[in-house]
């Protein structure tokens, strides 16, 4: 598992930090529609708190963290104030990749 200082303009730090601020363990990311959609999940229950246009360099950008983390594991990042360890499977849904990721407070 690797361990990446958080950079603040990394997607993926910003949509972690939502979704633990709202009490969310897992986040779900799909690809609907030409976007992304990105639910924060607690208990089998999500809630929507991101939607990015799949063609933006944001999406583009977490895209690629979320392949990188996978590959490499596992990352541990600082979001929302405290170091969590970031787990990410990817499972093919209707043609698309959908993300499922695992926070989890260390």
């Amino acid at each position: 598992m690797t361990d990446h200082a958080s950079r603040k303009d990394s997607p993926l730090t910003e949509i972690t930090s939502k979704a633990i601020e709202i009490g969310a363990s897992e986040l779900e990311i799909e690809n609907k529609d030409g976007y992304e959609e990105i639910f924060a999940m607690q208990g089998g229950i999500g809630f929507a708190i991101a939607r990015l246009e799949a063609s933006t360099e944001e999406a583009t950008l977490l895209r690629e963290e979320l392949y990188k983390i996978e590959k490499s594991k596992g990352r541990r990042i600082t979001a929302a104030g405290a170091r969590h360890t970031v787990q990410v499977e990817i499972f093919e849904s209707f043609g698309e990749d959908l993300f499922q990721v695992t926070l989890e407070e260390i």
